[in-house]
C-alpha cells in the first residue's frame, strides 16, 4: 500500500514544481496550485511537498523559501507574518491570495499587476484573507528543516530579520490563534485552532534550533517554545484525544506535530503520540481518516503525515490502507488528488 502510494505521487510532486535561477543564479523552486487559482510559490502548498525533496534534495526546500523572502521585504508587504504566495503562474510577481479584488471576475483573477513593485500604501491585501500563523510557521520550520537534512543555512542566516518579526508574532498570537484560516481554508475561518497552535510551538522551536545552527544563543526561543508545549498539553487534557478547538470542541488530526518526531525535538514524550494516534482510529471512514469532526473530507498528504507521527504501527497501517484504497477505487482519474 505505501509503495502504491509513493508511486502514485512522485511524479504528481515533482511536475507541480517549476526550477529556475534567479538573476544571480540562485535556485527558485515554484510551487503551483493545480485546482484553485493558480497561485505559485504557495507556502502551505510547498510545506507538505517538503519531506520528499529533504529526502532527496533539502536544497531545493531552501529554494522554495527563496522567492518568499524576497517578496517579504518589498514595500508592498507591510506585515508582520509571512505572505501565502509569490504570484500566480506562470509570473511570480508578488501575492494574489487576498488581494484587494478590483482586477478581479468573481473570485478568479484574470491578471495581477507587478504587486511586487508597488508601494507600502494603500493596502494592497485583506487582512482576513491571509494565514498569519500557518505561512510564517511553515517557513521557519521549512528553513530549520532544510539545515537539519543538510542544506546550507546561510538563507536564514541572510533574512535574520525577516524571520525574527514572523516568530515574534508566532510568540505573541500561536499559541491560541485568534479567528484566522489554515492551510484548510475550504473549511473556514476558526478561532482557537489547537492543531495550528501545534504549529506555531513547532516553528519557534525550530527557530530556536535555527539560531543554535547559526552559531548564536537560541534558548529564549527554545525555552518557550517548550513552555507553550506544556500549556497546550494542559489547556488540550481530558479526553481521550486532544480537540478541535482550545474550548473543547470537536477533535481533528495534529499532523502539524509530525516534525516533532521527524526533527527530534522533544516537545512531546512518545506516550502522548502512542495514545493521541490511537484515538484516531475510532474516526476512521473507507477512505481514511477525516480531517476533523466537521466533514468528511480529508487531504491525503495530512493523513500520511498523521501515519509517520505514530509510534504505532497498527495505526500506520490503518491510515495507509485506507489512502490505497482511495487511489485505487476512486472514479476520478486525475493525478493523484491531495484533497
Amino acid at each position: 500500500d505505501y509503495a502504491l502510494i509513493v508511486s502514485a505521487s512522485w511524479r504528481h510532486v515533482w511536475a507541480a514544481h517549476k526550477l529556475f535561477p534567479d538573476e544571480n543564479g540562485e535556485m527558485c523552486f515554484i510551487s503551483k496550485e493545480n485546482n484553485s487559482n493558480g497561485c505559485a510559490g504557495t507556502v502551505d502548498v510547498s510545506y507538505p511537498s517538503t519531506p520528499l525533496f529533504l529526502k532527496f534534495c533539502p536544497e531545493l526546500v531552501n529554494a522554495m523559501c527563496r522567492p518568499v523572502l524576497r517578496f517579504a521585504m518589498m514595500p508592498v508587504w507591510t506585515y508582520d507574518f509571512a505572505p501565502h504566495d509569490v504570484g500566480r503562474y506562470p509570473i511570480v510577481n508578488g501575492q494574489v491570495y487576498g488581494c484587494d479584488g478590483t482586477l478581479s471576475v468573481g473570485r478568479r483573477p484574470l491578471h495581477q499587476p507587478p504587486f511586487y513593485l508597488m508601494p507600502a500604501q494603500p493596502p494592497r491585501y485583506n487582512l482576513r484573507g491571509q494565514m498569519p500563523v500557518e505561512e510564517s510557521a511553515n517557513m521557519i520550520v521549512m528553513l530549520y528543516a532544510a539545515s537539519y537534512f543538510g542544506a546550507d543555512s546561510g538563507l536564514a542566516g541572510q533574512n535574520r530579520d525577516t524571520l525574527e518579526k514572523w516568530v515574534k508574532y508566532l510568540v505573541e498570537y500561536g499559541e491560541d490563534p485568534g479567528e484566522q484560516l489554515c492551510t484548510d481554508d475550504f473549511a473556514g475561518h476558526l478561532a482557537h485552532n489547537v492543531n495550528l497552535a501545534a504549529k506555531a510551538m513547532v516553528g519557534v522551536m525550530c527557530y530556536g534550533r535555527l539560531l543554535e545552527n547559526l552559531g548564536e544563543d537560541g534558548s529564549f526561543y527554545i525555552d518557550k517554545a517548550r513552555e507553550m508545549a506544556d500549556s497546550w498539553l494542559k489547556r488540550c487534557s481530558g479526553g481521550e484525544g486532544t480537540p478541535l478547538t482550545f474550548d473543547g470542541q470537536g477533535w481533528s488530526m495534529k499532523y502539524n506535530l509530525a516534525w516533532d518526531r521527524a526533527l527530534k525535538l522533544g516537545l512531546f514524550p512518545k506516550e502522548f503520540y502512542l495514545a493521541e494516534s490511537r484515538s484516531y482510529l475510532k474516526h476512521m471512514n473507507d477512505y481514511g481518516l477525516p480531517l476533523d469532526n466537521r466533514k468528511t473530507y480529508t487531504k491525503s498528504d495530512w493523513e500520511l503525515w498523521t501515519a509517520a507521527m505514530s509510534p504505532d504501527s497498527d495505526v500506520r497501517n490503518a491510515i495507509i490502507s485506507r489512502v490505497a484504497r482511495y487511489l485505487k477505487e476512486t472514479p476520478d482519474r486525475v493525478a493523484f488528488s491531495d484533497w
